[in-house]
């Protein structure tokens, strides 16, 4: 049991860090070689062959892309442990432990993301890093919005993703009530990649991919949804506000799924870049 624990504990931290490396290394290949998502893209304002200047954008890449997975495996394990508890299981020692790991992961890479975003030497400093708006003298305009939701991100990430460990100071569901924050981080994170993320629209299929992948997310919460609306129609016999705001999450979820098809299956995946 110990073993099958140290193996959840640590596990996440060592694919993260394997993935990585990997994948910055994998990038940092093809960006000395002009032939990376961001060389191509950039090649007729600078020459990111330059390794020397630009040696931290594989890495940049590499973490916020780690990040996000990280992110969306943690969105994941958590409302699958919500449904488990919903559905009068006991709590489940095993995904409590992996889903906890996976964020502090997650938590990580947004660090170093930050870190190598303002080393990267294509304008960014740790002014445009930290302080929103920073970057709207860069000559850019349309990133200045994805920056800033990245900003956004981080921030309440740092905020609310470690307050597992200070539980014990929130009273009744107030911690469970904040921690539900972490929702608006996931799709602050999403919305930056898809504006800034140079490797989106390089491999066409990325961005098709990850809007596909949040019906799963869009699923369960729907499914806890239901199961919340069910559990307090059985307690209340009269409306109520509870209720009134699982039916409204329940049919907007439903929406935001019918749209990503149609976002997916009509070719406009890429329209968030310009929003």
């Amino acid at each position: 049991y110990s073993v099958h624990m140290g193996r959840l504990r640590f596990g996440p931290y060592l694919v993260s860090a394997a993935l990585f490396v990997v994948i910055g290394v994998a990038i940092y290949n093809l960006q000395s070689v002009g032939i990376s998502a961001a060389a191509i893209a950039m090649s007729k304002d600078m020459d990111m062959r330059n390794m020397g200047k630009f040696w931290a954008f594989p890495f940049l890449q590499s973490s916020g892309l780690i990040a996000l997975l990280f992110s969306y495996i943690s969105v994941l394990l958590g409302l699958s442990q919500t449904i488990l508890k919903e559905r009068g299981y006991s709590k489940n020692i095993a995904i409590n432990c992996l889903h906890r790991h996976v964020a502090l992961s997650a938590v990580i890479l947004v660090v170093i993301h930050m870190i190598t975003t303002a080393l990267d030497a294509m304008g960014d400093s740790w002014r445009t890093v930290l302080i929103p708006g920073a970057w709207a003298d860069q000559g850019w305009p349309e990133a200045v919005w994805g920056y800033d939701l990245g900003i956004a991100a981080a921030y309440l990430l740092v905020l609310v993703g470690p307050t597992f460990y200070l539980r014990r100071y929130f009273s009744g569901k107030n911690w469970i009530n904040f921690h539900r924050l972490i929702a608006f981080v996931y799709l602050f994170s999403v919305w930056h990649a898809m504006i800034l993320g140079l490797d989106l629209p390089y491999y066409t299929w990325l961005r098709p991919a990850i809007w596909l992948a949040q019906i799963p997310v869009l699923a369960l919460f729907m499914w806890r949804l239901y199961r919340s609306t069910f559990k307090i129609s059985s307690a209340e016999q009269q409306f109520s506000i509870s209720r009134l705001s699982c039916v409204t999450g329940f049919v907007f979820s439903a929406l935001a799924i019918l749209t990503l098809l149609i976002i997916v299956v009509t070719g406009n995946s890429g329209f968030i870049a310009t929003v």
